[in-house]
């Protein structure tokens, strides 16, 4: 049973405001105080910040939050489990993967497997939030994370390329990045693992995106394909995602000097989470699929 401090903890952090926390949690709003006074007390930091009539939470504050959502969602669990219900397995999958790498691997899954399962497809900052709050229990993610808290698998790798139309004027060319700016750039929203990804390599050779003479911001790979087959724009995406524009001959991969990207597409699942085996299992079985 999570304790009554950690759920008014909770309830304060959801709602920014003590009087709200108290009315849903049917307590005085003194009561509320206490709650987190005494959490303060017990954990020997500042947990709170009162910011006019919000709240804001601490470094220490954010800490706790993390992990108390990890015990509700773990009681929920536990709950589930206990009275035997039968609930779907809840993957998180980034667009790139959910599209172009993952379905084989669940097309034959679900041929061999009666499973229930739910797939939510998001960008990689919102599979990792949805992770930490147990809203889902395991994802395929592309772009960077914080390893202390998952564990991960290497699902696979492939490289990262950038992709412009056929016959665009630096096909063919060994360019500088500074060609690709002078280009309308074609990008995923923020928090999508391929922006990160191009912003880091722009970070690490003293370069940012605001180099590029305009930007785009389009969440759909099928429209970004569809704007470079037509247009001198030019986008960064995994090899496979061009692939079948490339073989038709649509769109072509640009050469840059010293740019040569590959990356891990992964697994992952919160540490703590009481869904361990559950997802260890499923990911071994996804794997023995395809084998």
């Amino acid at each position: 049973m999570i304790d009554i401090k950690i759920l008014t903890f909770l309830k304060v952090v959801q709602h920014r405001n003590y009087t709200k926390a108290a009315a849903e949690l049917n307590m005085t709003q003194p009561a509320v105080s206490q709650h987190i006074k005494k959490l303060e007390q017990y954990y020997g930091c500042k947990l709170i910040d009162i910011v006019g009539k919000s709240v804001r939470l601490t470094a220490q504050g954010e800490a706790l939050y993390t992990y108390a959502n990890f015990q509700a969602a773990n009681e929920r669990q536990l709950v589930n489990q206990l009275n035997r219900l039968e609930t779907p397995m809840k993957i998180g999958a980034t667009l790139s993967i959910a599209d172009y790498y993952l379905p084989p691997y669940l097309s034959a899954y679900l041929g061999t497997h009666d499973e229930l399962i739910s797939v939510t497809v998001k960008n990689t900052k919102t599979i990792i939030d949805m992770l930490l709050k147990n809203e889902l229990y395991c994802a395929f993610i592309e772009g960077i994370f914080d390893k202390s808290l998952f564990r991960f698998h290497e699902f696979c790798r492939t490289k990262f390329v950038p992709v412009a139309r056929k016959g665009h004027p630096l096909d063919g060319v060994a360019a500088a990045i500074s060609d690709i700016h002078k280009y309308t750039l074609l990008l995923r929203e923020e928090g999508s693992g391929t922006r990160e990804i191009y912003e880091n390599y722009l970070h690490q050779n003293n370069d940012t995106i605001r180099s590029a003479s305009r930007i785009q911001e389009i969440s759909s790979f099928g429209i970004i394909k569809k704007i470079l087959s037509c247009s001198d724009s030019v986008s960064f995406m995994y090899e496979d995602v061009a692939a079948p524009e490339i073989a038709r001959g649509e769109l072509c991969c640009l050469s840059i000097r010293h740019f040569a990207i590959e990356r891990p597409l992964y697994f992952i699942y919160p540490s703590n989470s009481l869904m361990k085996d559950k997802n260890e299992s499923f990911y071994q079985k996804l794997r023995e699929c395809m084998t």
